[in-house]
């Protein structure tokens, strides 16, 4: 049976490869939370991984949010009026004709 003493032992060598790798894991207090109850012997190893996946995946998740919907990334109301047409622009008979006759492809017939 490992002790509590084991267990930390355990931790604190962890933490001393990933340092030495130059990814330090103990500034992170979430997950230093999850290694504490694992030391305690209060969860499984296999608990204490499962419960660091899902910090990772949420971790990604608020990531992805805040990237999506981030100033860098979203247009103004100006810029979103200046990549729309005027509404007189789609409302005008002289553009539907151009594209009547126009390309196949813009639902127009070629030499109408």
């Amino acid at each position: 049976m490992t002790t509590e003493q084991t267990r930390r032992s355990i931790a604190e060598r962890v933490m001393a490869r990933a340092l030495a790798r130059g990814t330090p894991i103990d500034d992170d207090p979430e997950y230093m939370t999850i290694v504490e109850v694992w030391i305690a012997g209060e969860i499984s190893v296999q608990e204490m991984r499962q419960r660091y996946v899902a910090l990772l995946q949420e971790r990604s998740r608020v990531f992805r949010a805040q990237a999506e919907y981030s100033p860098s990334t979203t247009t103004t109301e100006d810029e979103q009026a200046e990549e729309r047409p005027a509404v007189d622009e789609v409302n005008n008979p002289s553009h539907r004709r151009e594209i009547s006759e126009g390309d196949p492809a813009e639902g127009g017939v070629v030499g109408a």
